[in-house]
C-alpha cells in the first residue's frame, strides 16, 4: 500500500487497465483517502493476499502467463463466470488480465455468436499473443477443473 499511495500518475498508468485520463484521478483519490488508509492500517488491515500454493511457486501450465479470456464459457467451461476464470486461471500458476496487451500472453477465445472474431481476437492477432480455444484452454488446465 506504501507503493500505491507513493505513485504518481506515471506510475499508475504502468499498471495494466489504467490510461493517461484514469491515472491522476486514480492518484488524487487515494491521496484523499489517507486518512481512511491509515486507520486500516492501524486496524491491521494489510495489502497480502494469500497464496494459492502452485501460484506461489509459479507452478502449473499457466506459470508466468497472462490470461485474458473473452466470450461466453462453453463445454468444460460452461456457467464459469469472468471470477470462476479468473480464479482458475490463478489456480493454474497464471495472472488474469482484463484487456489484451502487450504483456498479454494466452488469449482464451469463445467464439462469437456472428462467427466473426471478437475485438480482443483482432488485436491478439495483431500482437502476436496466442490464441486458445474454449476446447484447448479446458485441456491444458484441465486438473484444475473443479
Amino acid at each position: 500500500m506504501d507503493a500505491v499511495r507513493a505513485a504518481d500518475a506515471l506510475d499508475m498508468q504502468a499498471v495494466e487497465g489504467i490510461g493517461p485520463e484514469k491515472a491522476p484521478v486514480i492518484v488524487e483519490q487515494i491521496a484523499g483517502l489517507a486518512a481512511v488508509i491509515d486507520k486500516l492500517a492501524a486496524a491491521g488491515v494489510t495489502m497480502e493476499e494469500p497464496q494459492d500454493e502452485s501460484a506461489a511457486q509459479g507452478s502449473g501450465p499457466l506459470a508466468g502467463k497472462v490470461v485474458v479470456v473473452t466470450g461466453k464459457m462453453t463445454g468444460a467451461l460452461e456457467g464459469q463466470g469472468r471470477d470462476a476464470m479468473s480464479a482458475l486461471i490463478e489456480k493454474a500458476g497464471g495472472r488474469a488480465g482484463s484487456g489484451v496487451s502487450a504483456r498479454t500472453t494466452i488469449l482464451v477465445s469463445a467464439p462469437s455468436a456472428s462467427g466473426k472474431p471478437s475485438s480482443k481476437a483482432v488485436k491478439a492477432a495483431e500482437l502476436g499473443v496466442e490464441v486458445l480455444t474454449l476446447e484447448a484452454f479446458a485441456e491444458l488446465v484441465a486438473d484444475y477443473l473443479g
